[in-house]
């Protein structure tokens, strides 16, 4: 009978498209999980990887298996967290988040959680690009927008709102605009991807504005840099610059006509993850935190 050490080896190298991709990833050497994955094919009686010097692609039968496969682990871990529902949780938990979110929300207060529960290990894996749960090696994944219908199981975390800021130092010249038409005398630190993170919706207006840009990043954390240094104004995401705006790093633009519609966030995660209870209580606490910095 197949041990789980050589299921999870096939299943690394289906999802990553490789050894070399699926060890460096796993922390071990190729060798290491090649004679794993030979093992399990050894005892199934048939190849699961076609193998190329160029490429490896799963068979007909691979392709059968690896579903199967995905169960099984499934199932370990549930078995492995019966012991601690009855007292601790335990286990570990991977976590998908965009960068910004991860920074700002996240890594400040995970010694929160890490602090009740200390057998719980958290993983945080970012990434500022929409990826699948399967392709992240996620449990649990925390996605931005409207969800489209899956038959993953969702947790809503709140709406982010909008935050119009420029640093203290660029307003010291032309001063800070306190009407939408003075925004013209100034640039805009653009986000590259999606563009529409660029569009400034204000009360009374059909169509968004759209300033010139003074510098393109495809990254929040860029973008908030730029910013930061002067570059030119940009909107954020509330949890992201509000601290910003504490400070007095940043000054918040004209935000009683600001109308950019709030982004509702969600975490993601499938149905037998949710059935674990380390989950849970990771799920719990993070709707705590978000309770703190989103309008719900």
């Amino acid at each position: 009978m197949p041990d789980l050490k050589e299921i999870t080896a096939f299943i690394a190298v289906a999802e990553d498209g490789g050894f070399a991709e699926a060890a460096r990833r796993l922390g071990v050497a190729p060798s290491s999980l090649s004679r794993s994955v030979a093992r399990l094919e050894r005892r199934l009686g048939f190849d699961v990887f076609r193998r190329t010097t160029r490429q490896v692609s799963l068979t007909e039968e691979g392709a059968t298996t690896l579903a199967r496969a995905r169960d099984l682990i499934e199932t370990a871990k549930q078995f492995a967290d019966l012991g601690s529902t009855r007292g601790r949780p335990a286990g570990v938990i991977n976590v998908n988040a965009p960068v910004p979110f991860i920074l700002h929300a996240i890594a400040p207060r995970i010694h929160e959680f890490r602090s009740v529960y200390p057998d719980v290990t958290v993983r945080l894996s970012m990434t500022d690009t929409l990826v699948d749960l399967i392709s992240a090696h996620a449990d649990v994944a925390i996605r931005f927008g409207e969800l489209e219908d899956s038959s993953l199981l969702y947790r809503h975390l709140g709406h982010s709102a909008w935050r119009l800021v420029g640093a203290s130092s660029l307003f010291e010249a032309r001063g800070v605009p306190n009407e939408i038409s003075h925004l013209e005398n100034f640039e805009q630190v653009a986000f590259m991807n999606p563009a529409r993170l660029n569009d400034l919706w204000f009360e009374g207006r059909s169509k968004p504005l759209r300033l010139p840009p003074a510098i393109h990043a495809d990254n929040g954390e860029a973008v908030r840099a730029l910013v930061l240094a002067g570059n030119g104004i940009a909107q954020f995401s509330d949890y992201m610059i509000d601290a910003d705006i504490r400070s007095g790093k940043v000054i918040s633009l004209l935000q009683d006509k600001l109308r950019t519609p709030a982004i509702p966030v969600s975490a993601l995660y499938s149905e037998p993850a949710g059935r674990l209870g380390r989950m849970q209580v990771f799920l719990d606490w993070l709707s705590h935190v978000t309770a703190d910095i989103f309008a719900g």
